[in-house]
């Protein structure tokens, strides 16, 4: 091939790539707003009734039921880790323990989803109602819904949804835990004590718990931060105002659990010791 043919045949080609660049990209379709509307026989609120029931550390099978609600906690900080929390229509909230990570990209907060539990078993967890794949009869242990079988079990359908959080004060949850426990809240007038106040939220070693109360003192709440949040350095601020997460309990005792410290509105001035 002379010079003269291999510039045309060059030319032709540089032609046939720019044509190519210059077509329209077409965006994959939205998928946000599907709903594959699963049949719904079952709700939360008395998933949580039956849970807190059964004696801690305890389980039962479930039965062929589906339900479904909204994700109200994800993992995308590091402070929640293989859980997920799901909030629906009765206001009641329920923890689905999945042994995976990243959880968010697929089941992110607002995201509503289905889950079927024929197989999975409710268990009160120290307290707290958890839908599980398996317990330990002996030692009470769980192991969540392995990341090969996720998708039998939780079904990702539309987003994003608001879920509204209750606003609460900590009488209300200590007077009604059961209410509360595993949905979204909103306490205001609250500061972080003075020993967990202009600190680290945890430390790096081990997960830390710190304490805020509400101004005038009526009562107090243990946070829960783990080492591994994506906030664990930063420092806890020293004013007071309103700090949304998820109320759970250890045990006996009340704990909050926050999201991410978006959810930390402490602008006032601290007229509290």
């Amino acid at each position: 091939m002379n010079h003269t043919k291999s510039i045309s045949v060059l030319l032709l080609a540089a032609s046939v790539f720019s044509s190519c660049l210059k077509k329209d990209f077409v965006n994959p379709p939205d998928s946000s707003q599907y709903d594959p509307e699963l049949p719904v026989n079952c709700s939360i609120a008395p998933l949580v009734e039956s849970a807190l029931n059964i004696i801690t550390n305890k389980s039962r099978v479930l039965g062929d039921s589906t339900f479904s609600g909204i994700v109200i906690g994800d993992d995308r900080s590091g402070n929640i880790y293989k859980q997920l929390y799901i909030q629906d229509t009765t206001g009641s909230g329920i923890i689905v323990m999945i042994d995976k990570s990243s959880l968010y990209s697929e089941f992110p907060v607002g995201r509503k989803v289905y889950v079927k539990l024929k197989g999975l078993s409710l268990v009160n967890y120290r307290g707290l109602p958890e839908i599980v794949y398996s317990v330990d009869s002996t030692t009470g242990s769980t192991t969540g819904i392995p990341s090969s079988l996720v998708s039998r079990y939780v079904i990702a359908a539309s987003y994003p949804h608001t879920v509204e959080p209750k606003v609460v004060t900590i009488p209300d949850l200590y007077s009604s835990p059961a209410r509360y426990l595993n949905t979204l809240i909103t306490l205001k007038d609250m500061q972080f004590d003075e020993a967990s106040s202009g600190v680290v939220y945890s430390l790096a070693n081990a997960s830390t718990n710190r304490t805020i109360n509400d101004c005038p003192f009526s009562g107090k709440l243990t946070m829960y931060n783990s080492s591994y949040s994506t906030f664990q350095a930063a420092i806890t601020p020293k004013g007071k105002g309103s700090i949304t997460g998820i109320f759970t309990t250890y045990y006996t005792t009340p704990q909050f659990v926050l999201r991410d410290t978006l959810d930390v509105n402490f602008n006032e001035d601290r007229v509290c010791p």
